[in-house]
């Protein structure tokens, strides 16, 4: 992810995770037809229906805590040392970190804490697609849609602040993907 190693005396100091790790991702698509019913009322109400969906779920960013302060190689910034296992704070916007379990490093030093070891917030959305088709002879037809991106209106939080020297470190200030968005539409195919 980078274009020199933050301790070029150190190699392994930069092993961690790979910036798009994720402990768990998940992908569910849905998708059904209601069939062409017979009965005069029933084919009205119900035939020809479409439904589909996609539900994502995964697993948070993998985060580094740095110092904010630029090493003296002028490759990067120094990474804190980390001084307690209890990294997260009350997983809250304004407090998902804990600033207390990290500390300045000492004068030179690179900081213990390591790559990509923390991880942000979680995410998930449902969208949903429901579309009617009218036939209109053999070959014509009519197809009204609506669809919904994160149906359910889901906030998603963005990472928290990971500058361990700013004032708002580990408060989350950002959402993750889209409020809900809809949108309808109407085909006619000849």
């Amino acid at each position: 992810g980078g274009a020199a190693y933050a301790n070029p005396d150190n190699l392994e100091y930069d092993r961690g995770h790979c910036d798009w790790d994720r402990a768990h991702l998940t992908n569910v698509t849905i998708g059904y037809q209601t069939p062409s019913f017979t009965g005069a009322v029933l084919r009205a109400l119900a035939s020809n229906w479409r439904v589909s969906g996609i539900v994502n779920a995964r697993s948070g960013n993998r985060l580094t805590i740095t110092t904010g302060v630029t090493s003296f190689n002028g490759i990067g910034t120094i990474r804190v040392d980390q001084v307690s296992d209890d990294v997260y704070g009350e997983k809250t916007l304004n407090s998902y970190l804990n600033r207390a379990a990290f500390t300045q490093p000492a004068p030179g030093a690179f900081g213990n804490v390591g790559r990509n070891s923390i991880s942000g917030p979680g995410f998930w959305k449902a969208d949903l697609a429901l579309s009617r088709l009218f036939s209109l002879g053999a070959a014509r037809q009519v197809v009204v849609r609506m669809e919904a991106f994160n149906l359910f209106n889901t906030f998603n939080w963005g990472d928290p602040i990971v500058n361990w020297g700013a004032g708002n470190f580990g408060r989350i200030q950002t959402m993750a993907g889209d409020p809900r968005i809809m949108q309808f539409g109407i085909k006619y195919g000849f």
